[in-house]
C-alpha cells in the first residue's frame, strides 16, 4: 500500500475551536459539583430580607382561646413588656402559671407572692440587659372580658410592688373578632 499525503480537512478549524470550548475534547463528567457558598448566601441575603420586611409591630399578644378580650374604640400601639395573662381558671405571667384565679379570688389579701416574685425576677434580668437605661416599668395585662374586677385589682397591686405600675390593657378594636388581627393597648398608668 502506497504512502500518500494526507488531504486538506474541510472542517478542521471549526472542529479544533469546538473541541477547545468544550473543554479541550475531555469526556465531561456525569456529576457535577453543586456549589454551596452562592446558595448560602442567597439564603442568608434572603433571610435578611425577610426580617427587615417583617412588622416590628406585629402581634406582641397571643390570645389565648379561653380568654376574650373587651372591645374598645381607642386604642394606641404596643410596646414589648411582660405579659400577665388572666382567664378564669389562672393567672400566668409570659406563659408560666403563678396561681388559681378562683383560689386568689377567695384568699382575701392583696398581695400575690408568686406574681411579685416572678416580675422582680423578670425586673432583675431587664436591668441586667439594658444598663444605664432607666426602668419603664410597663405591663401587660391580658385579661378576659368577664373576669371580676377584684382580681385584676390583686394583679395590679403585685405588679406595682414589683415595680411595674405603667399597666397596658390588651383589648381589641370595636367591631373585630378574637383571633382576627392585632390587639391594641388600652389603659395609661395605674
Amino acid at each position: 500500500m502506497p504512502i500518500k499525503k494526507p488531504h486538506k480537512r474541510p472542517f478542521a478549524p471549526w472542529l479544533r475551536d469546538h473541541k477547545a470550548l468544550s473543554g479541550g475534547g475531555k469526556k465531561l463528567s456525569k456529576n457535577s459539583d453543586l456549589l454551596l457558598t452562592p446558595l448560602i448566601d442567597m439564603f442568608v441575603i434572603l433571610v435578611v430580607f425577610l426580617i427587615m420586611n417583617f412588622s416590628a409591630s406585629g402581634e406582641l399578644v397571643s390570645i389565648s382561646k379561653d380568654i376574650q378580650l373587651p372591645k374598645a374604640t381607642t386604642t394606641a400601639q404596643m410596646e414589648r413588656a411582660p405579659i400577665i395573662q388572666i382567664s378564669a381558671n389562672t393567672v400566668a405571667v409570659e406563659g408560666v402559671k403563678v396561681g388559681d384565679s378562683e383560689d386568689l379570688l377567695k384568699d382575701d389579701d392583696l398581695r400575690i407572692q408568686d406574681l411579685t416574685d416572678k416580675l422582680q425576677e423578670m425586673r432583675k434580668v431587664d436591668e441586667m440587659m439594658h444598663p444605664g437605661q432607666p426602668f419603664k416599668g410597663q405591663i401587660i395585662i391580658n385579661c378576659d372580658k368577664d373576669i371580676d374586677f377584684k382580681l385584676i385589682k390583686k394583679v395590679m397591686f403585685a405588679s406595682a410592688e414589683a415595680g411595674y405600675a405603667n399597666f397596658n390593657y390588651a383589648v381589641l378594636v370595636s367591631g373585630q373578632v378574637a383571633g382576627e388581627g392585632e390587639a391594641g393597648a388600652g389603659g395609661g398608668e395605674g
